[in-house]
């Protein structure tokens, strides 16, 4: 778990690096910083690709194996960036750390489905996704510091030197950890297609998939220009915007926790989920009002609910995803269902980042995101009787 938790983490935190470095990089790179928008959509497309890939590899290297594989791959994209940087190399960055990204998730869940009492899975699952906001806490909070003390160069340096290392000790952890690898029954296409039947066949993880895509894009607009919206529209400095973002990642920690253990104990998946959509609602009509007068408390208060809330629903969403799957499927299926989680990834930013543009301020990108929090609310309330007919 410690070694699964470790590399969920760091996968994240690379992943986040360019946008909470928007500001150096677009001056560097003599680009806007909604580029960075397009990076993103870039590195999930590429991870959407590597997720519906992972039934099939998993079956074919094993998960720790493979996740140690995704690590690799992650910092070859960056050390390309260091050594020639560009928008293409950047571009090609994205590709590298996408596809190392994408199969991480599936690799976990093929792991704790088989070794988790289902009355504790969502929480089991939480406590498994809470890697993902622990690696924006280091990106919001390591990065910044770093680049100012020795340069962006070096500091992506440094973080691939880190990166190496854990690839190093994952390719030497036993392999009595992971279950036995066996020969891939299907082709790689064949996988795509019968994860993608049964998400579209099964009507909760219809609903799931689509709410995914909606939430998603909530989740990377505050990872992507949270930074960017405070320091150049708001007016703090760096180091301060990244305290602030790295309050929402370290809020999204604590909410994974607590809606997992809500879910298993008090309430259904269906209503965690809706109350999740009404708080990421009520949050982007937040950052909308917050501007260089704002109180440093309100800006805390504001971030703090929306990374608890757009950050923290993944673990409940997957535990459900898992609970749902056809037995022994339950990581080509959570693959299946993270591609689509990455295609609202891959349009969410960049739609966000011309919002942005077009209107003149990030405020009002942000206010753009009520369009999928609505949808994705409409959605779960025309499918409640799905939920509640079978599992919670």
């Amino acid at each position: 778990m410690i070694l699964t938790l470790t590399i969920q983490a760091l996968a994240s935190m690379i992943l986040l690096v360019p946008p909470v470095m928007a500001p150096v990089l677009s001056t560097t790179l003599s680009v806007p910083a909604t580029y960075i928008g397009f990076y993103i959509a870039v590195a999930y497309l590429s991870a959407m690709v590597s997720s519906l890939s992972a039934g099939a590899m998993l079956t074919i290297i094993g998960p720790i194996r493979l996740s140690a594989l995704c690590i690799v791959s992650s910092a070859v994209g960056v050390t390309l960036f260091v050594l020639i940087p560009s928008i293409a190399t950047l571009a090609l960055a994205g590709v590298f750390i996408g596809l190392g990204y994408g199969p991480v998730t599936p690799c976990s869940s093929q792991i704790l489905i088989k070794n988790t009492p289902m009355h504790r899975l969502s929480l089991t699952f939480s406590i498994k996704q809470t890697g993902v906001p622990l690696g924006g806490v280091l990106a919001a909070m390591v990065m910044p510091t770093l680049q100012e003390l020795v340069g962006w160069r070096s500091a992506l340096g440094i973080i691939c030197v880190v990166l190496f290392i854990c690839a190093l000790v994952s390719f030497l952890a036993p392999r009595s950890w992971e279950p036995k690898a066996t020969a891939a029954a299907k082709s790689f296409r064949d996988e795509f297609i019968d994860a993608l039947r049964m998400i579209f066949q099964i009507p909760v993880l219809r609903t799931l998939a689509i709410c995914s895509f909606c939430f998603s894009v909530c989740q990377l607009t505050l990872m992507t220009y949270a930074i960017t919206f405070l320091h150049s529209e708001v007016g703090t400095s760096l180091v301060l915007a990244g305290v602030f973002l790295s309050v929402s990642q370290a809020a999204g920690v604590i909410g994974r926790i607590l809606w997992g253990y809500l879910a298993d104990n008090f309430f259904s998946t269906w209503s965690v989920l809706l109350a999740l959509a009404a708080g990421m609602l009520m949050s982007a009509i937040g950052v909308f009002y917050i501007d260089a007068n704002a109180s440093q408390w309100w800006i805390i208060f504001v971030f703090a609910v929306f990374g608890a809330t757009a950050i923290g629903w993944n673990g409940v969403y997957l535990a459900e995803v898992a609970k749902r799957a056809p037995e022994g499927k339950s990581g080509s299926v959570t693959g299946g269902t993270l591609a689509v989680t990455y295609l609202g990834v891959v349009l969410g930013p960049p739609a966000i980042g011309l919002i942005s543009q077009a209107t003149g301020g990030f405020g009002y990108g942000f206010l753009a995101l009520l369009i999928p929090t609505i949808a994705s609310m409409i959605l779960l309330i025309r499918t409640r009787p799905h939920f509640t007919g079978g599992l919670k």
